[in-house]
């Protein structure tokens, strides 16, 4: 097995977020509701620019969130367009894509973890908010992501 070197000041130790990949967005909605979880709410993230493992894209989803204490769980559902979440959905089905940390500096955070060894799958920026998901779902099976968001 690979040895690991520890990533020294890290992001990764306050969770906002867990990120699920679903088909139906408003049957999973449905279902949560009928268990009593809710209510949800569109994610407060209006992101303007895409990429998906460099390439600049154009693709299209749905995400709502709810809040369950501190953390947020968010579905997602792609609609359009190249995007890990598809392929999440073809090679996984739905269920737990990520596990989302915040920062205050994203493009920082993420140009230093980058030089850390990690690599970018796929992010977003738009206006003061933002994503990365990093390539770390083949050990533990769950990509790791920063994200900036607006404020509540």
């Amino acid at each position: 097995m690979a040895k690991f070197q520890p990533i020294g000041d890290t992001p990764f130790t306050e969770i906002k977020q867990l990120g699920m990949v679903v088909r139906d967005i408003d049957k999973t909605v449905e279902y949560y509701t009928s268990l009593g979880i809710g209510p949800f709410k569109p994610l407060a993230m209006n992101i303007t620019e895409k990429w998906v493992r460099g390439k600049r894209v154009e693709l299209k989803g749905r995400a709502l969130v709810v809040k369950l204490g501190p953390v947020e769980l968010e579905l997602i559902q792609p609609l359009e367009g190249p995007s890990i979440f598809f392929e999440f959905l073809k090679k996984r089905g739905e269920g737990l894509h990520h596990l989302g940390f915040p920062v205050e500096n994203l493009d920082g955070e993420e140009e230093r973890l980058v030089k850390q060894g990690l690599k970018v799958l796929q992010k977003g920026r738009g206006p003061n908010c933002g994503y990365t998901h990093f390539e770390t779902d083949a050990i533990g099976g769950v990509v790791l992501e920063i994200l900036k968001t607006l404020p509540e």
